[in-house]
């Protein structure tokens, strides 16, 4: 019963306007088509082009395909697909991806931290401090400008210009990684820009 209930809910339309639709708008159709077949046969003189009966034909069989398709069953659900609602709904699944991509590569840093134990302890140390200083001035520049909202391009080519933030230019790997890391921790926010690039700025 809940179930029904919320596939109603779901529909654009309700159960009972559908069906009258879908039968007045069928009839419609089927009164176009008959009236094809007539001047074909020569009962009528008027041309169906004449009376724009292609056009309203084409209308009505849409209607008709809008109002008996269970758009809910096949997973498209009408009321979804707002810009707004799709906008959210890709920006969502943007932050997902990154969080998961942040800890696949923390997984992948720890092992390697694991596998190269024994190796010079100096180059890790070296290689952490440079991931720290990185870190800082990435939340120190998105918190200075945090009326807008940078892709890692951007605060590569512009940033890195501004005194102060050179070095956050020279290591795009590391700049990526740190900006994804810290979506992770919830410091950092994402949106989608115009041309679908992800976007970072500083959480409120």
């Amino acid at each position: 019963m809940s179930n029904d209930l919320n596939e109603q809910q779901e529909e654009l339309f309700p159960p009972k306007i559908r069906c009258i639709a879908t039968a007045v708008f069928g009839v419609l159709s089927l009164a176009i088509i008959s009236y094809f077949i007539a001047y074909i046969f020569g009962c009528v003189k008027v041309s169906p082009k004449d009376l724009s009966l292609s056009s309203l034909l084409i209308f009505s069989l849409l209607c008709v395909l809008l109002f008996s398709v269970p758009w809910n069953k096949l997973g498209l659900s009408l009321k979804k697909f707002g810009p707004l609602e799709f906008e959210k709904k890709l920006e969502g699944q943007s932050n997902e991806h990154i969080q998961d991509i942040s800890a696949l590569e923390d997984k992948i840093s720890r092992i390697e931290t694991i596998i190269n134990q024994n190796n010079v302890k100096s180059d890790v140390v070296s290689n952490s401090s440079e991931e720290q200083e990185m870190r800082a001035l990435i939340i120190q520049f998105l918190t200075e400008y945090q009326q807008y909202s940078f892709s890692p391009l951007r605060m590569e080519n512009w940033g890195a210009k501004k005194k102060g933030y050179s070095k956050l230019k020279g290591n795009p790997q590391l700049l990526r990684r740190l900006l994804r890391k810290l979506v992770a921790e919830d410091l950092l926010d994402t949106r989608l820009s115009a041309k679908g690039n992800t976007l970072y700025r500083i959480n409120d």
